[in-house]
């Protein structure tokens, strides 16, 4: 939330905060904030103020109450959810001071491993998850997530991995510059494990112990 025009997060249940589903956007654009006001509940009025940055607004509730000014969606929050939320919110230093330990025990684990490359920290990262990418090319990814999953461990790609592989690209204007080898990489020899504000340093001993199983 700290570049561009407008940051974006998500509060699913397994991220650094939750309400559930949903997410929320913030952005110091008055313009983009009345757009945004308006195309989360139907792309009517009746949510802005009447001073506004899309459209003279009356005075009359009831004309304002179903007019609409932009397409829109339905992702107006539930108060439970809200609620969670602001909770959340109050304990947000608390959750990254603990996936920062976590992040500390797991570099000290895997640093200069020989078999998986770990990620680098740029700044301070609030540590989503563990991300590895295989050295050894011999070794089958699906063998490590398969022994992974017997210990209990859950695995997901690294988001996405190389994007323009989704099927979904076709819909896109877009290009690429070369092969793309270093996402190709990613792709294809590259998982990661989530990390939670708990103490999980058992976790991820087990981790550690079930990596090692595939060194010669």
């Amino acid at each position: 939330g700290t570049f561009g025009q407008i940051g974006t997060f998500s509060s699913f249940f397994s991220h650094h905060i939750s309400t559930m589903e949903g997410g929320l956007a913030v952005t110091d654009d008055e313009e983009l904030y009345h757009i945004m006001l308006s195309m989360r509940a139907h792309g009517w009025t009746r949510n802005l103020p009447e001073s506004n940055r899309i459209c003279e607004k009356s005075d009359d509730p009831f004309e304002e109450s179903f007019r609409f000014v932009l397409p829109g969606y339905n992702l107006r929050p539930l108060e439970m959810s809200g609620a969670l939320g602001q909770a959340q919110l109050r304990k947000l230093p608390d959750i990254i001071e603990g996936r920062r330990r976590n992040a500390a025990f797991f570099c000290d684990l895997f640093e200069g491993h020989p078999l998986v490359s770990i990620q680098k920290e740029t700044g301070e990262s609030s540590w989503f998850g563990f991300a590895f990418v295989l050295n050894d090319s011999s070794v089958d990814r699906r063998a490590v997530l398969s022994r992974l999953a017997e210990q209990g461990i859950e695995t997901r790609p690294i988001v996405t991995g190389n994007f323009v592989r989704n099927d979904v690209i076709r819909f896109f204007d877009y290009e690429t510059f070369g092969d793309l080898p270093t996402a190709n990489k990613i792709d294809k020899e590259g998982f990661f494990v989530g990390n939670h504000h708990f103490d999980i340093s058992d976790k991820l001993r087990q981790l550690r112990t079930s990596v090692d199983t595939f060194l010669d």
